[in-house]
């Protein structure tokens, strides 16, 4: 049997204009999280100057980028609801246009699928299709199916650069009900440097921790330095939403 005819997923493809068209005043729109943000969607909709683009609740569990900005959140047409503070969730928090929702991560799929939280429009990255026109989530594998069973509106930023992930990561095209492609580099997550300041304190650090100890690992320079000095003990558990090169 011969391979199959590669799917010609470009002729697939709308503009970002047609599909910010579509959205209407006091929708919740679904991003997806961190580094598999669609920036090329987000930053058409930062842009939009059009008057149905009023009261849109924006939710991502973890905004990263250049794409959000503070400026639009500081109109009237923008809100942000996040589950973390970092990042451009911490400037919007200072200019009172951010709800944060307390809740562990292990909670947010059932937030989504109860409907506790409403989405209407689910904005996520995708890879391109394979032979039998299956994407993958790639990079942010973690709401973005729950979101797009909730909404009744789903497109895919198809990005060429971002990794094909296994497991239970693969969507079929018919799940959208528009595709764009991406003109936008993915967000990178950069390793945080080490200076000495950092690694001797790491060091006392990890000189108190003793084997069969639980810690809670999050991001940072010290943790970067940390997890070099840990290498020596053993039976240690690790509590951390993200899992770094560092670990």
């Amino acid at each position: 049997m011969g391979n199959k005819p590669k799917l010609d997923w470009e002729n697939l493809t709308v503009k970002p204009e047609r599909v910010i068209g579509k959205l209407e005043p006091g929708m919740s729109i679904f991003l997806g999280t961190g580094v598999g943000e669609p920036r090329t969607l987000v930053k058409h909709l930062m842009a939009a100057n059009s008057n149905h683009l009023k009261d849109l609740e924006l939710i991502q569990v973890v905004s990263l980028g250049d794409a959000i900005s503070v400026e639009a959140l500081n109109s009237n047409a923008y809100r942000l609801k996040t589950f973390f503070s970092g990042w451009v969730a911490s400037e919007a928090i200072t200019a009172g246009q951010v709800d944060l929702i307390p809740s562990s991560f292990s909670r947010i799929p059932l937030l989504i699928e109860s409907g506790r939280i409403p989405i209407d429009v689910a904005l996520v990255q995708i890879t391109p299709p394979n032979e039998a026109g299956y994407c993958s989530l790639g990079v942010a594998v973690d709401v973005g199916r729950q979101a797009m069973a909730q909404a009744s509106l789903v497109v895919g930023e198809i990005n060429p650069d971002i990794p094909v992930t296994l497991g239970d990561t693969f969507v079929p095209l018919s799940d959208f009900d528009f595709l764009v492609r991406s003109t936008e580099k993915p967000i990178y997550f950069c390793r945080w440097p080490v200076d000495d300041v950092f690694d001797r304190l790491a060091a006392n650090v990890a000189s108190i921790i003793e084997d069969g100890s639980c810690l809670a690992f999050s991001l940072g320079p010290l943790f970067e330095a940390l997890s070099r000095h840990l290498v020596r003990k053993h039976n240690l558990g690790i509590h951390t939403p993200f899992f770094t090169d560092a670990l």
